[in-house]
């Protein structure tokens, strides 16, 4: 009969919670701003900002390493790209040295080739006229055979006993002799001077044809040279613009390089900088914590302490957002969504203790019918009330059981509607879901 009355007393309790609106409490006035957790919430930034700028910074570091490798290959690149142009640069400079040859050689050809036309156009105007030379020698000579072959037919005792003296018949005599001796010496010549002729035109017909051969040989080297040249000056055409583009890349692979490592080091100047805020603010909130377990550690104006040693605050109290939590009028307002303790959380098992002393109202589970978890309530007189939710399924206390203030009444646990092991601790002033933190130290 007893645990149904403690029964009907939660459960009258929550229907008060769940219907009433009240009027602001003036202890409501009196929540001190909590100067550790805005610390802490601010280190935790700060350690946010640091972990994002060393994630930059590992990043950026690869980046850099990967771009050194771009910029390595792309100089190794311009290295092989410039070799190779200044290969082909000495081939084109070596053909064109072989084409200026050669085009000297063809100059010098040609102007033999025309030498010797020359030659030959004068050979060919001596021999016309030596031909006609000739012809009138031969002209000549056919008269003198002729008349030699008439006077053939005188004898000299003839010409002797014709003559009217015989020095006229001696000068006659000696006239047909010279005669035959200058025909025969103009046949010498005759055939002499046509032999030398014929030799003469031969050696230079034989002569140009050597020069037009060379000169077709030159032309030929010439057209192999032309179109060698003009492939070695496509091939540096074309590694000139290789070349061009390989140094281009280098620029660029070296300014993204260089905007790396500045980005690089405008970073890590950034998580020093970080590093130090963060350094300062870890020691504030060192600090802070030992003020404020100094603190705990002395009872409030209410003459609670927390029900926990030590702890941190998962969820505080007042409207949230999160769906899960039911509707409350509070201060004459409604709200959809509202947590009416707060939430803390040390771990499994951690020890739960009485805030203050007071009288067992409720212990175990169910509280109501409806609920799986376990928890603990207890009066502390004025209308007052502390509750310990999600407690672990041990019964540590009874109802009716009188408390001290820092007993043990129970365990961290993760029962009933519970994410996880945590303490939903909670003040409720005469049927008013309050702010635990004005009532505790």
């Amino acid at each position: 009969m007893r645990r149904r009355s403690h029964l009907a007393i939660m459960v009258i309790a929550l229907l008060m919670v769940g219907t009433s609106i009240v009027t602001t409490s003036p202890r409501d006035q009196a929540q001190a701003a909590d100067p550790l957790a805005e610390a802490k919430a601010q280190r935790q930034t700060l350690e946010a900002t640091l972990s994002a700028q060393r994630a930059a910074l590992t990043q950026l570091k690869s980046r850099a390493s990967t771009l050194a490798g771009k910029l390595d290959a792309a100089r190794a690149q311009l290295a092989s790209v410039t070799a190779e142009y200044n290969h082909i640069s000495g081939l084109l400079a070596e053909v064109q040295a072989e084409v200026a040859d050669i085009t000297a050689r063809l100059a010098d050809l040609r102007a033999q080739v025309a030498s010797l036309d020359k030659q030959l156009q004068g050979v060919a105007i001596e021999i016309i006229a030596q031909t006609d030379e000739l012809h009138t020698r031969e002209s000549l000579l056919q008269d003198h055979m002729r008349s030699a072959y008439e006077r053939s037919q005188t004898s000299v005792l003839e010409l002797l006993l014709s003559a009217d003296s015989l020095d006229a018949a001696t000068n006659q005599v000696s006239y047909m002799i010279t005669v035959s001796d200058q025909d025969k010496q103009l046949a010498i010549d005759i055939r002499e001077l046509r032999a030398s002729l014929e030799t003469k035109e031969e050696t230079l017909r034989a002569g140009r044809l050597e020069v037009a051969a060379a000169q077709d040989q030159a032309n030929a080297e010439a057209k192999v040279l032309a179109q060698r040249e003009a492939e070695l000056a496509a091939m540096q055409a074309e590694l000139a613009r290789l070349k061009a583009a390989a140094d281009q890349k280098q620029g660029e692979q070296a300014a993204a390089l260089n905007n790396a490592l500045q980005a690089k080091g405008d970073v890590a100047q950034q998580i020093a900088d970080s590093q130090k805020a963060f350094d300062a603010q870890t020691k504030l909130v060192a600090k802070l914590q030992a003020e404020e377990d100094a603190r705990r550690q002395a009872p409030s104006a209410f003459g609670f302490k927390w029900p926990e040693l030590t702890f941190h605050v998962t969820q505080e109290w007042g409207p949230t957002g999160f769906v899960l939590e039911p509707p409350y009028a509070y201060g004459g307002k409604y709200y959809a969504h509202f947590h009416g303790g707060i939430d803390i959380g040390n771990g499994c098992g951690t020890p739960i203790l009485a805030v203050g002393a007071g009288t067992v109202r409720a212990s175990g589970q169910p509280l109501w019918p409806w609920d799986t978890g376990y928890g603990v309530v207890i009066s502390h007189g004025s209308g007052v009330q502390s509750w310990y939710w999600h407690l672990r399924a041990q019964v540590v206390v009874s109802p009716g059981q009188v408390v001290s203030r820092g007993q043990v009444i129970g365990y961290e646990g993760n029962t009933g509607n519970s994410t996880g092991c945590h303490l939903h601790f909670a003040i409720n002033d005469h049927g008013i879901w309050q702010n635990p933190r004005v009532y505790l130290p």
